[in-house]
């Protein structure tokens, strides 16, 4: 006949994981940005409002829910960036981010992507923005109706 035990059970002891262990966090930030508001004085009507470049980028990036597209969502709705009706959105990993916009009247077509990409739909880019492309072959170019109006990379931090 067996006997039971009317004690209390003990209680495993675990121990909180060392702070090595601990999981690090991935955070993802804007670099580098630079927005030319008339990167082609030759070209008539090309000059664009710096908040409008910022919206559109924010407009076609918040189709996107990546933890680094959703740090740059942040970087330009910092900026007083606002979100535009888009249509005819397009993601491609090796070609980026294409899209119409709607800013009032007019409706633009906006790429995002890899530099390469970019300068084969573009007009050639301006100083600023092919130096920005020599320093961080990685980033972003940013095209609004062919011309080339921002540059910016996204980098990620383990902490």
């Amino acid at each position: 006949m067996r006997f039971l035990w009317f004690g209390k059970k003990k209680a495993k002891v675990t121990s909180a994981p060392p702070a090595s262990e601990v999981a690090k966090q991935e955070v993802y930030s804007v670099t580098g940005f630079i927005c030319e508001s008339n990167p082609d004085p030759s070209s008539r009507g090309s000059e664009l409002n710096p908040h409008t470049i910022n919206s559109a980028i924010l407009s076609i990036l918040s189709e996107a829910n990546s933890p680094a597209d959703l740090a740059a969502q942040e970087f330009f709705q910092e900026r007083g960036a606002i979100v535009l009706p888009i249509s005819d959105y397009s993601f491609s990993p090796e070609r980026g981010f294409s899209a119409r916009i709607i800013d009032g009247g007019a409706k633009r077509t906006v790429l995002i992507g890899n530099p390469e990409v970019i300068a084969r739909a573009t007009v050639p880019f301006s100083a600023s923005i092919a130096a920005a492309v020599l320093s961080d072959p990685t980033s972003f170019v940013v095209a609004i109706d062919g011309i080339a109006y921002a540059n910016f990379g996204i980098s990620k931090e383990v902490i």
